[in-house]
């Protein structure tokens, strides 16, 4: 079996014991399913034509080791910092199968994407691209660019993963687009392969990605009788996971309708899914502490923090919890909480859950935006990852360790 599945009352990741797991390596730890993984990046793949690309969201979970997975499969990368784009280079990714989005991009990150010959630069502003432009003249090299588009679309989703709003940050509206493409051109510095848009995390309508589309196929047109060369059209990525039963969007049925809309413009597809490749791949084990029971509540007090996943506290996020070993105790309805001195350490609330204080819970759908997001608040040590592929075990991330926690403080 691929990824999480019960049996004999107790869950397994493919075809190891997430008791065994949590007996070995100890908790809180993130346990991911390779053969998962590859399946859900194989869905994309297999509904593409062979210009288009899929450039996988590092920022969704960025263990080298998952990307070199990736990468051997064909994947390329979205990355939005210096340093993601260094780890994809170093886990085999070819630059040509690079984009690099976000608007803060600093000198030394353009001097690498450029130097490198990455696939693309998504310009985020005007401010952005004469930085581009300056950086391309300095290094005498041209640079690969597309346009991201702010389209003003609400993805439906929280506002901390909306990237679409004319509010937010990302992109460039529609109204300077004529303006940036016409300094771009005139700089003779800037190769620019096409437009890109990304309205948001978790979407599970599909008319709001073909309201997305339209828009950017009327722009490139517009832009192409104007004489420019386009030959990609950058769709982001977005596509929802189910955490409370929602309906998923499957990348089939959404990609044929995009690519019959393409194939007529001559124009190639690019997405960047995150979530919806790594995002149910991935469990986050604990082991409760304390069951403390008020007048009000029962308390499920287990040893990870907002520090390990941070989504419950950021987004109010919901993810299932269940008990990986089945027991004799009574259903309760518990809140599930962390040891993090703040109230915001919650992991869900009324949880029917049969628990007693040797209990392992199972904190589902935490591939993505789960590690990644870690952190050492209140001075505590972030869990190891550890990939599961069939019946094979690998760390491929060790404990952190007291030592690793001084050793920036006192090697100075």
């Amino acid at each position: 079996m691929k990824g999480l599945n019960r049996r004999e009352d107790k869950l397994f990741i493919d075809e190891v014991s997430l008791e065994d797991i949590a007996k070995e390596y100890g908790t809180p730890v993130y346990v991911y399913s390779g053969s998962k993984l590859k399946e859900n990046l194989k869905g994309y793949l297999s509904s593409i034509r062979e210009k288009d690309k899929i450039c996988y969201s590092v920022k969704s979970n960025s263990n080298i080791h998952l990307l070199e997975l990736l990468a051997d499969l064909g994947s390329g990368f979205d990355v939005v910092s210096g340093n993601e784009l260094r780890k994809c280079l170093e886990a085999g990714a070819k630059p040509e199968d690079i984009v690099f989005s976000g608007v803060g991009k600093t000198e030394e990150e353009l001097v690498l994407a450029i130097k490198e010959n990455i696939f693309s630069i998504n310009i985020e502003s005007e401010e952005e691209l004469d930085r581009i432009i300056k950086t391309a003249k300095d290094l005498e090299k041209k640079a690969q660019c597309m346009i991201r588009i702010n389209p003003d679309i609400s993805s439906e989703s929280h506002p901390y993963i909306q990237t679409g709003l004319k509010t937010s940050k990302f992109g460039i509206l529609r109204e300077g687009i004529d303006s940036i493409v016409e300094k771009a051109s005139k700089s003779r510095l800037i190769n620019l392969k096409g437009i890109a848009s990304h309205v948001g995390s978790q979407i599970f309508n599909k008319e709001l990605i073909f309201e997305n589309l339209n828009l950017l196929i009327e722009i490139a047109n517009n832009l192409i009788r104007q004489g420019h060369a386009l030959s990609y059209i950058d769709l982001g990525g977005g596509l929802g996971i189910s955490y409370q039963e929602e309906r998923e969007l499957k990348p089939r049925e959404v990609l044929e309708e995009v690519i019959s809309r393409l194939e007529p413009l001559n124009l190639n597809l690019l997405l960047e899914p995150g979530r919806s490749i790594s995002g149910n791949t991935g469990v986050l084990l604990s082991k409760v502490e304390y069951l403390k029971k008020t007048s009000d509540l029962n308390f499920a007090v287990i040893d990870s923090g907002m520090n390990d996943l941070l989504r419950p506290s950021l987004y109010q996020a919901w993810h299932n919890i269940s008990v990986v070993a089945t027991n004799n105790q009574k259903e309760l309805s518990y809140t599930v909480v962390g040891p993090v001195c703040e109230s915001g350490d919650t992991f869900g609330e009324d949880r029917i859950l049969s628990l007693d204080e040797d209990s392992i819970l199972a904190i589902h759908d935490a591939g993505a935006y789960g590690h990644v997001m870690s952190s050492n608040y209140n001075s505590r040590l972030r869990p190891p990852e550890i990939l599961v592929e069939g019946q094979e075990i690998k760390v491929i991330r060790r404990r952190e360790t007291f030592d690793d926690l001084l050793r920036q403080e006192r090697d100075v």
